[in-house]
């Protein structure tokens, strides 16, 4: 929703150094704060696990570890989506013992791995989604038989469930499943599922789907036009912007990749509201390439270019989740397998503690400085006041730009987070802040301050990233936020 605020507006000017020293290339970048364009919640952020952790049960990846969950404890609050490909391989069984063998399909999901996984979303404070297994079918529908027994166990263990899915891309199941579901069967199993959990304990939990791929947006309208619309809460599409197996680091920050989800953005939330006017949407799995991810970049800093415009890009356009791609293990994790966090994760822990739920519009003339601005979050450990802004900035060039915000009462205060990579290289699994490196030592997580700039200016060196945070700009629209879920 759109409010139309008081006539505040500002000028960034933002001077980019050249190779000709004799000459500098001045952009004028205008940040509106005279109007909210979107609003987002402080469960915007959001992580995932891939249900094929399942398979093998948790012991391998210690959810039990008080660095773990300290860890995750950073990124609260939060949703915690478990699916992927392997969701609709998974039965539950609350008398198995043992895990089904590698090689299996389906294969059990067992009552102790369940009980390790809630008392993780208990402990750390996310809301659990749960993607329920769609290829469990009976005469061509949903049998939701194994789904009610996961429920009726759930609820006798007091367990709080935030949201289920019911399949993961099934737009592709013609390839990976060698099944065909139309777009009113589809409707049809979800509508299944709102009755099942209707007559549950869960009977207010989200419904969230029907986790196609983005680039399948316009084919949405089927599903929801045949009842998906009033049978979800949330319309979830899943995005990466590369094939992880052919991408090369250079694709991370280039204009041409960051570019391309805009478009995409836009079509599915178009193809939603001209049929669910109001629907909120969801980028439900996403990271940076598909397939596992690229090496040597989507665990890297590298892969910060690609995740921190994705947040900017779906706040600015109107999307109400983004939901990371894994949270544990893999090339697109945020924490390694060895708990040990990656650079995406101290770049996600300053954006829950920065960004808050208003969002201005950003104008420029250039694609190699890419700049979104919201209101600061209301409540934030820096004792930032209402009324402040916080400016987040990729220089995607590899020449450093000279940042001046003359027309702003905090241009000779401004907080500033920078993040850039260990030793220069973007393909560092190292990051630091402010000319700080961060690490996890002794189970301490290192105080993330800013330095303050008095000087009127701040630089942004190339091939880098991050925050700033303007205390006195005194605008309106962030005087009074609201920072309880729109949705769930």
């Amino acid at each position: 929703m759109v409010q139309v605020l008081g006539p505040i507006r500002f000028l960034v000017l933002l001077w980019i150094p050249t190779f000709t020293a004799s000459q500098q290339h001045q952009v004028h970048v205008t940040v509106s704060t005279d109007s909210v364009v979107h609003e987002v919640d402080d469960m915007f952020v959001g992580v995932t696990i891939d249900s094929y952790i399942l398979r093998a049960g948790f012991e391998r990846h210690h959810l039990s570890s008080p660095n773990l969950q300290k860890l995750v404890k950073e990124l609260v609050p939060s949703y915690l989506r478990v699916g992927g490909t392997s969701a609709d391989h998974v039965v539950f069984d609350p008398h198995a013992t043992q895990h089904s063998s590698n090689a299996a399909s389906p294969f059990k999901l067992l009552a102790e791995d369940w009980d390790i996984l809630n008392k993780f979303v208990h402990n750390t404070g996310v809301k659990l989604i749960f993607d329920l297994n769609i290829l469990l079918r009976k005469q061509g529908k949903w049998d939701p038989s194994n789904a009610e027994l996961l429920l009726k166990y759930s609820s006798q263990k007091g367990y709080h469930i935030a949201g289920f899915e019911l399949g993961n891309e099934p737009n592709v199941f013609h390839h990976n499943a060698n099944i065909t579901l139309s777009d009113a069967q589809l409707a049809n199993d979800f509508a299944q599922l709102k009755r099942v959990l209707q007559g549950t304990s869960y009977k207010s939990s989200l419904i969230v789907g029907p986790d196609v791929t983005v680039t399948h947006a316009s084919g949405v309208k089927g599903f929801l036009s045949h009842g998906g619309a009033s049978a979800v809460d949330v319309v979830s599409f899943h995005h990466y912007y590369v094939n992880g197996e052919t991408s090369k680091v250079s694709d991370f920050s280039h204009p041409a990749t960051l570019d391309s989800l805009v478009g995409l953005v836009k079509s599915a939330i178009a193809a939603v509201h001209a049929v669910a006017p109001g629907k909120p949407v969801w980028l439900g799995e996403t990271a940076s390439a598909y397939k596992g991810g690229t090496p040597n970049a989507s665990d890297r800093y590298a892969s910060g270019f690609l995740w921190l415009d994705k947040l900017g890009v779906s706040a600015r356009y109107g999307i109400k989740g983004v939901l990371r791609q894994v949270l544990l293990g893999g090339k697109n994790g945020l924490i390694s397998s060895s708990n040990d966090p990656l650079p995406d994760f101290w770049l996600t822990v300053l954006y829950k503690r920065l960004v808050g739920n208003k969002v201005f519009d950003v104008h420029s003339s250039t694609k190699n400085l890419r700049i979104y601005a919201h209101c600061i979050k209301h409540t934030n450990m820096y004792n930032y006041k209402p009324g402040s802004v916080t400016v987040y900035v990729l220089n995607v060039n590899t020449a450093s730009a000279q940042l001046h915000f003359p027309h702003l009462h905090s241009q000779h205060h401004m907080d500033v987070f920078w993040l850039t990579p260990d030793w220069g290289n973007v393909e560092a699994g190292k990051v630091h802040l402010n000319g700080k490196l961060l690490t996890f030592v002794n189970s301490q997580i290192p105080q993330l301050s800013p330095k303050t700039v008095t000087t009127g200016s701040v630089t942004a060196p190339g091939k880098s990233f991050g925050f700033i945070v303007m205390p006195d700009a005194n605008v309106a629209a962030c005087k009074s936020q609201s920072h309880g879920p729109i949705i769930g």
